[in-house]
């Protein structure tokens, strides 16, 4: 299964919903709540989220995700805060345990090593910026467990469609 998660808008969301059936498409609208760090996803209810909403079981929909799509404006070297609000939703993927990878501890994933997470990031940003960004996101795909990560960068929004979004 493939998820998307985006920050542009949701006419995007539609056409993209309506291409396949096995993709899911996530609009960082900011009609969630934020996460409240309580760990209950970790302690209480294995992976998924006390908040009823539509983010509530995102780390399980991120556990089952290969590839991973995330499409954000580029902020200061990372994601925008709405998508960097679902990730922040999305601790449930791992376990309250650690180990070791890439030479670094991290949390055990509660599901099985995924191949691919792709970022997008697109708008204006510094060299330092792109730096920080692709350093983010081997970060993150460390943390979510995934073989392989690919950053792409584009100055303008509608750059997009050349990668099909």
């Amino acid at each position: 299964m493939t998820t998307i998660i985006h920050d542009l808008g949701d006419e995007i969301t539609y056409s993209l919903e309506k291409a396949d059936k096995d993709l899911v498409v996530i609009h960082a609208d900011n009609q969630y709540a934020s996460c409240r760090g309580c760990f209950k996803c970790w302690l209480k209810n294995a992976g998924f989220c006390t908040m009823k909403d539509s983010l509530q079981h995102v780390g399980a929909l991120i556990g089952r995700s290969d590839p991973l799509i995330i499409v954000s404006r580029c902020c200061y070297g990372g994601y925008s805060g709405p998508v960097k609000a679902i990730l922040d939703r999305a601790i449930g993927v791992s376990l309250p345990f650690f180990t070791r990878r890439g030479g670094q501890t991290h949390h055990i994933s509660r599901y099985p090593r995924r191949k691919l997470m792709r970022v997008f990031f697109y708008g204006e940003c510094t060299e330092f910026e792109r730096e920080t960004a692709e350093e983010l996101v081997e970060c993150n795909r460390l943390n979510l467990d995934y073989e392989s990560a690919d950053v792409v960068f584009f100055e303008h929004i509608e750059q997009l469609r050349e990668v099909g979004l």
